[in-house]
């Protein structure tokens, strides 16, 4: 048969396709590229980076829990002060000019009081707290739009009205003054009434108002004695009690040395009272010394009495002509009742 070759080849190639098309998923790929055996290209880990946490400021109060002291830490701190007190005595106390209670202790603090919604105030003061017979009273008022202004005295026991007195205006301020009289009650209340804007305002000011019962004559030279500076006082007394005097000492420039006081039972007439400065609070100062800012007391013989007050004669007295080296150097020794008081703030500081 002529056709028996081509039979042949066409069936050859039947079988040929139909083994490729059985095995062919399970034959290799093969690309027009060359595949080079390289390890694999890993990316680099990125090193976290930690961001500061952002905070928000709010005003938070600052709550600050007070230190509890106990009654042995107080006990403590009482036994210190005191011991370094009684370093000096008691009648020779060093003066500072921080010591503003000492140095003007008949200090009256001005009163003030507003007036409208814009702070806008008027103050009124007196020239001082207590006065004594036969002296006048001395007030003053300052503030703005102050169209008119008066004093009413009043008894504070009984409510009584005991004088009226107006103030007239100069270029600063509104004064006004009165004369006393021995027959004051002793506390008394100065109401200020001001007129402002069309209102009217009232000031309450207290004072006391008293009859001497001793003036301060004069002082002798001061002398020496052991570690005291003694400077003797000279006063009329108009009523015999127990007095206490009260003064300061300057230095040569007028700077505070010492707080100065003494005690005394004094009969009705003349009498004396004898001021100590001890060495302790003389070293290093420069004389001449001066004193000043006399206080005289009566004091109160029983509950109930009033302490009653005296006057002075002289406002300064100079003292010259002394010598600190004349005095002995010996420090200052505790009185028994002194030394058992401090034993037994020790004691309790300890919690015994």
């Amino acid at each position: 048969m002529k056709n028996n070759p081509l039979l042949k080849r066409m069936v050859a190639i039947s079988v040929i396709s139909v083994v490729v098309w059985l095995f062919w998923p399970t034959m290799p790929q093969h690309s027009q590229r060359t595949i080079v055996n390289e390890p694999p290209v890993t990316a680099p880990l990125l090193k976290a980076k930690i961001l500061p946490v952002k905070t928000t400021h709010k005003n938070i109060p600052l709550v600050v829990t007070p230190k509890k002291i106990t009654s042995n830490e107080s006990a403590s701190l009482v036994a210190k002060v005191f011991a370094a007190e009684l370093k000096f005595p008691t009648y020779s106390k060093p003066l500072t000019n921080n010591d503003f209670d000492r140095l003007k202790p008949n200090h009256f603090n001005p009163q003030s009081i507003p007036v409208d919604d814009d702070g806008a105030h008027i103050t009124a003061a007196l020239s001082k707290y207590r006065y004594t017979y036969p002296e006048p009273v001395f007030a003053t008022l300052t503030g703005e739009n102050i169209v008119a202004a008066e004093l009413h005295l009043v008894d504070i026991s009984s409510g009584e009205l005991l004088l009226t007195s107006t103030f007239e205006q100069d270029e600063q301020n509104w004064k006004t003054e009165f004369d006393g009289k021995r027959n004051f009650p002793t506390q008394l209340q100065a109401t200020i009434k001001a007129f402002v804007n069309g209102r009217s305002i009232n000031i309450a000011l207290s004072l006391k108002y008293v009859d001497s019962v001793a003036t301060l004559e004069g002082f002798d030279s001061a002398v020496n004695q052991d570690a005291d500076m003694v400077i003797q006082a000279n006063l009329t007394t108009r009523e015999q009690g127990l007095y206490r005097m009260r003064a300061n000492l300057f230095d040569a420039n007028h700077q505070p040395i010492a707080h100065l006081v003494s005690k005394e039972k004094l009969n009705k007439g003349s009498g004396n009272i004898y001021l100590k400065a001890h060495q302790s609070v003389l070293q290093g100062k420069q004389a001449p010394f001066y004193l000043s800012t006399f206080t005289i007391e009566l004091l109160s013989p029983a509950p109930g009495i009033p302490t009653k007050y005296g006057d002075s004669s002289i406002d300064e007295y100079k003292i010259k002509d002394f010598s600190i080296s004349s005095l002995s150097d010996t420090p200052y020794q505790p009185s028994e009742h002194e030394q058992q008081r401090l034993q037994l703030l020790q004691k309790m500081s300890q919690g015994r």
